[in-house]
């Protein structure tokens, strides 16, 4: 599964997907609108936050122009929607938002063409990364006691591997279900809200080179 933003239990209703010449739907449609990192970057903050092609390009540090086109790429395939214009030094400033769930099924995200996952993992990784990064460098990452952070390699059959898949997934769901949840409580009382993120992760590892000599070697102690 692959999720940028928001989930299907956050949009009641998806808008339109425009018709290609051959077929429709979400392989065709991702493939387009996907087919650079840079707009799923884009897409990333647009889930957050309205912005425009110069707000976009200078926190991305790419080329306005560069940004403006792939911008106008997203909003021709209905992942992003214009919502206010502002009158700038004699120029017009758009400002875009994204309209609909940026989320694969693992079905869907099999079909689509195998060179466009690594962009795909990337432009997700790297927004991680920086949340992160923002965080620890902020002091918020550890700021409260329960926060969660773990690291659990495991060796799994394939049942296993799907189980997990599962349950990640149903995690995810009931994650933005506390999130509406808070949002309504928030609203009906004075209460501030806390910005959190949460990032799951589930990945194949690569198998480990093992060394013969290597292996029948001792622990280094903790004070050698």
């Amino acid at each position: 599964m692959f999720c940028v933003g928001r989930h299907p239990g956050n949009r009641p209703k998806e808008a339109v997907l425009p018709k290609t010449k051959k077929k429709d739907g979400v392989e065709q449609i991702v493939a387009k609108a996907f087919a650079h990192p840079l707009r799923v970057q884009i897409l990333i903050i647009l889930n957050e936050r309205v912005a425009s092609p110069n707000l976009l390009s200078q926190e991305l540090d790419q080329s306005l122009n560069l940004v403006a086109y792939h911008v106008r790429v997203l909003e021709k395939y209905d992942c992003i929607e214009l919502v206010d214009t502002k009158q700038r030094r004699g120029a017009t400033e758009h400002f875009y938002r994204a309209t609909r769930r940026q989320f694969l099924t693992d079905s869907e995200l099999a079909r689509l063409p195998k060179s466009l996952r690594p962009g795909l993992a990337g432009a997700m990784l790297k927004s991680v990364f920086d949340d992160i990064e923002e965080a620890s460098q902020s002091g918020t990452l550890d700021e409260v006691d329960d926060i969660h952070l773990s690291r659990t390699p495991m060796v799994v059959d394939k049942q296993g591997w799907s189980e997990v898949s599962s349950l990640l997934s149903d995690t995810l769901d009931r994650v933005l279900e506390i999130q509406a949840e808070s949002s309504a409580r928030i609203a009906s009382g004075d209460e501030v809200g806390i910005l959190s993120k949460v990032h799951m992760l589930h990945f194949k590892s690569p198998q480990r080179k093992t060394n013969s000599a290597s292996a029948d070697e001792a622990e280094p102690t903790a004070t050698e």
